[in-house]
């Protein structure tokens, strides 16, 4: 590197680790429910040994019923070992895999082009990326995968070089994108075979190949034994397109029966089960692409998407669409359509689910995405280089992008943690501080089970993972294969009976102030709250007579 590259490269990686660290154990604020099941699960292995089930070392996890791998979380196991059970503990791995990712995105692409201005323009577009700086900001094993697929690709490419044994940790590398996150199962498995594919007659003549396949193919059986072929395949028929009952009966059953003879065969194959599937795979996978998901508001889930703010930049928009023009239209070498179909197939495991877009499911697209946007960028740039406004068209271009990093900034670290925080664990934080100063003695009611208030209990008050097994209630699994607490220890978590519940003695009821009946809010009845940043009432406490 030249000094001036070098300068940039630093200047452009300090800026990522700033976009990540700042203020990370208080934006966001507070752990969220997948934060507070990897960090109090890690907790209990390095206490016990065992999960919240009991379950010695597994390498599938049942947690909520969603079944989690286990990589991120035996990962944690030694940051808590040091740092104790907190925000930075789950978070610190995400924001290390995020900041190496942004690292060795500049050495992919300068492998991948051999242009160092190309590299260094999409390691900025990573670093400032809304989708890449919030899931680094939080546990996410999708962010790890993201590592693991630059990190073998990288290596994959480098191994038809001088450094062939690189195809070795290449396979492994592939292989722990399996152990770290669901979606991957589908992206990385269509990717190594695309390469496969793509480079065949290179790799029949590599020494290496063999070494390299057979530990991804071991590698890959182990954790496949476990979570393929094993229990939390009640995980996939959860989550999947027909995960809601609901949905298969309005999009198949109603339509049947409106026909005269619902059982006729050309009903049943307009009206099935395989033509509803493929319908609803494209237009999740057009969703993915869609303004909305990627500029406007991103996805739905509150865990992954702020407020008001998009995937991307708006500014963005038009060199994603130039530089993908230019992907599909060009002659491609080897290297760019491998590029190409990393694009194409990144939402494939988010389409197949129920709750597609999916800002977490679709996270493999990285850094893939940036890289097409640097390329719409400097074809763009070349495109007006004979243009008298030239010098005009970078200074509105650098002028549009500081409003948008600003916007960001601004939304991201100052109205962010002050209007999202009900979708956090803050509050559970402070509702356990005031149960244990206040109502020590007392039995603690808490209402909605599904949103899983126990973990956050769990989590922050440190519970001892050896007593948890032993005193915990569960209800039984949802028909989509979720596990919820009923209770555990003085806690009770169920949907409120206000008659017969205010009539407990020494009892405190925990309940959102939506769910509070008029006769409650009287006077005659002591109750207290814990407010969020906005002024809001998150819990309404109310004590029994």
């Amino acid at each position: 590197m030249t000094k001036k590259f070098f300068l940039l490269f630093f200047l452009i990686l300090f800026v990522g680790i700033l976009f990540r660290t700042y203020k990370v154990t208080e934006i966001p604020p507070g752990v969220n429910r997948d934060e507070a099941s990897i960090g109090y699960t890690a907790y209990s292995i390095l206490m016990t040994g065992k999960d919240e089930y009991g379950k010695g070392y597994p390498i599938s996890f049942q947690s909520f019923g969603d079944w989690k791998l286990p990589l991120y979380i035996y990962a944690t196991i030694p940051v808590i070992k040091l740092f104790g059970l907190n925000e930075f503990a789950v978070r610190i791995i995400s924001i290390l895999v995020g900041i190496g990712s942004i690292i060795l995105t500049y050495f992919l692409v300068k492998e991948l082009f051999g242009k160092k201005s190309l590299a260094l323009l999409t390691m900025f577009l990573v670093a400032v990326a809304p989708w890449h700086i919030h899931l680094s900001r939080v546990e996410s094993e999708a962010n790890t995968a993201v590592l693991f697929i630059i990190a073998g690709v990288l290596l994959f490419l480098k191994s038809f070089g001088k450094h062939k044994w690189l195809l070795i940790p290449s396979g492994a590398l592939f292989a722990l994108t399996y152990y770290t996150y669901a979606g991957n199962y589908i992206f990385t498995t269509l990717l190594v075979g695309s390469l496969i594919i793509l480079y065949r007659k290179k790799l029949l003549s590599h020494k290496y190949v063999l070494w390299s396949g057979i530990i991804f193919i071991i590698l890959s059986l182990l954790i496949f034994s476990q979570t393929v072929f094993g229990a939390n395949k009640t995980k996939l028929s959860g989550i999947g397109i027909f995960g809601d009952p609901s949905v298969v009966h309005a999009q198949i059953e109603i339509p049947r029966n409106q026909h005269q003879n619902p059982s006729s065969f050309f009903v049943r194959i307009v009206h099935n089960r395989v033509i509803f599937a493929g319908k609803r795979f494209v237009q999740n996978y057009l969703n993915a692409f869609s303004p909305d998901f990627l500029f406007i508001k991103g996805g739905i889930n509150k865990a992954h998407n702020i407020e008001g703010f998009g995937n991307m930049y708006l500014i963005e928009s038009l060199f994603l669409l130039v530089g993908f023009i230019v992907l599909i239209t060009k002659k491609r070498s080897a290297e760019e359509t491998i590029l190409l179909i990393w694009f194409l197939i990144a939402p494939f495991a988010s389409s197949i689910t129920k709750d597609a877009p999916h800002t977490n499911r679709m996270f493999a697209i990285f850094p893939v995405l940036s890289l097409v946007v640097a390329i719409g960028i400097q074809t763009a740039w070349i495109y007006i280089q004979n243009f008298r406004f030239k010098k005009l068209f970078l200074l509105c271009f650098i002028l549009v992008l500081g409003i948008n990093l600003a916007s960001y900034v601004d939304q991201y670290f100052v109205h962010f943690p002050k209007n999202e925080t009900e979708n956090w664990g803050l509050e559970y934080k402070n509702l356990y501080t005031v149960l244990q100063q206040k109502y020590e003695d007392k039995h603690i009611i808490i209402s909605r089970p599904t949103y899983s208030p126990y973990i956050f209990l769990l989590f922050y008050s440190g519970y001892d993972p050896k007593l948890y097994p032993k005193t915990a209630k569960k209800y039984p699994i949802t028909t989509d294969g979720f596990v919820h607490v009923a209770g555990y220890d003085r806690y009770e978590f169920k949907d409120i009976n206000w008659k017969e519940d205010i009539k407990k003695p020494n009892t405190i009821i925990v309940a959102n102030p939506i769910e509070v009946p008029d006769f409650i809010s009287t006077d005659s009845y002591k109750k207290s709250s814990i407010m969020l940043p906005n002024g809001l009432p998150m819990f309404i406490l109310i004590e029994t007579p």
